[in-house]
């Protein structure tokens, strides 16, 4: 029999093993995060009372020029008869908006400017990140839609490349921002930071007076519409704002004192909800500024500072997940920052009042890693070491990091401290 030589080919197993083992990785971690995502949801629709997340729809303007108002407003488009399937659909309105400016985020990193590893592990990481998942369901305030219109803000600047258009779209983005500040006052002073800070670092073809611009576009409206609503919106009109509440059941299973196993078998505890709206959050609405004032200090130094140190800590584990994974250092990212102090120095003074005059100083924390993090992971998507092969070291640290941020979700904590409404 003749033989016959064949040529030498390198045996490929190992690397065939490796992209399948990559690839069974990532589909196991994307099942297990879908479980995750699916758990989260069940608590937060059987532990937390939507009573909390109704109050922020219950105001409208029949009392008046008034802040909040316009949430109550939309309530009011169900009728009389739905009232409280209005408060229920409006209620997920914020996670959803929220939850979506996370998905474009991840959207413009992982697909739309390119495909590697690395990308599919940011995208990944996001919900687990302690802005992510859940925070938008533990911390369902009306703010997170100005946090949603930030992120779609944010990934709009990556597709423009002039300055006229950086302008145009700073201003639509501006009376959006405008209107949701009717919705939540303080949502300008929140995320004015992270506007700063996405058109430094995203619209860096901008010159300095296209820059201040666009930045008085973006942040001048929604800062004259907070100013109105505290020198006009009424205030101390408790008993009108009492009256605008319908009696009806609220499950609140926390006001039952349950234990543990009660919580997480779907045990409930109804309260009728006007009463709990006029005693439980009504005092803290009506509150004026040097009323918060006091309000903030009487928590304690001890309390403030605690939260103070858990959010930085925060803030800090936040940033470094997303530069640890991207490959993209930190330091790159806040030299860009630096190189516009002044405009840094004002986001910060922006956020100052919110501090003053409110409690949840995590949360307020947690909404700059917000801030910061969706400008820095948009950042990464064109930077050379995010199309680099993660190293088998950033994976293990990949996993086991995420694991710990969905099974101790740190971003949900509002704050040491403050009492609870009961």
């Amino acid at each position: 029999m003749a033989h016959v030589d064949r040529p030498y080919t390198h045996p490929m197993p190992s690397t065939a093993v490796d992209t399948g083992s990559r690839r069974g990785f990532f589909i196991t971690f994307t099942a297990l995060l879908v479980l995750w995502a699916a758990v989260l949801l069940t608590l937060a629709i059987t532990v937390v009372p939507d009573g909390y997340w109704y109050s922020y729809f219950a105001i409208d303007y029949s009392v008046g020029f008034i802040r909040r108002g316009l949430a109550g407003e939309l309530l009011g488009l169900f009728g009389p008869a739905h009232y409280f399937g209005g408060l229920a659909v409006l209620r997920w309105i914020p996670t959803a908006a929220f939850v979506a400016g996370l998905a474009a985020v991840a959207w413009a990193v992982a697909v739309r400017s390119g495909r590697s590893q690395r990308r599919r592990l940011i995208a990944l990481l996001i919900p687990v990140l302690p802005f992510g998942l859940a925070f938008a369901l533990f911390s369902a305030r009306t703010d997170l839609l100005g946090g949603a219109a930030l992120a779609f803000f944010a990934v709009a600047l990556t597709r423009i490349a002039t300055a006229r258009a950086t302008v145009i779209a700073s201003a639509v983005y501006g009376l959006t921002l405008a209107v949701l500040t009717l919705i939540h006052e303080a949502t300008p002073f929140l995320f004015g930071l992270g506007v700063l800070s996405a058109l430094t670092v995203l619209a860096r073809h901008l010159h300095a007076k296209a820059f201040w611009a666009s930045a008085v576009a973006a942040l001048g409206p929604s800062i004259l519409v907070a100013l109105a609503l505290a020198a006009f919106g009424r205030q101390k009109v408790s008993p009108q704002l009492c009256q605008l509440v319908q009696h009806g059941p609220m499950n609140h299973p926390l006001a039952g004192k349950p234990t543990i196993g009660q919580l997480l078998s779907g045990f409930h505890y109804y309260v009728d909800y006007h009463d709990w709206f006029c005693r439980a959050f009504l005092p803290l609405f009506d509150m004026t500024f040097s009323e918060g004032l006091r309000f903030v200090g009487s928590i304690g130094v001890v309390a403030l500072a605690g939260s103070t140190v858990y959010g930085v800590v925060t803030l800090i584990v936040g940033m470094l997940a997303i530069s640890h994974v991207a490959g993209v250092p930190i330091r790159r990212y806040t030299a860009i920052l630096r190189g516009r102090p002044l405009a840094m120095l004002v986001g910060i003074v922006m956020i100052l009042p919110v501090f003053a005059t409110g409690v949840d100083w995590v949360r307020w924390w947690v909404i700059i890693a917000f801030d910061l993090g969706v400008v820095f992971l948009l950042y990464t998507r064109d930077q050379p070491e995010i199309d680099e092969p993660p190293t088998r070291r950033t994976l293990i640290v990949f996993a086991v990091g995420a694991v710990l941020l969905a099974v101790i979700p740190i971003g949900i904590i509002p704050g040491f401290g403050a009492p609870v409404p009961m």
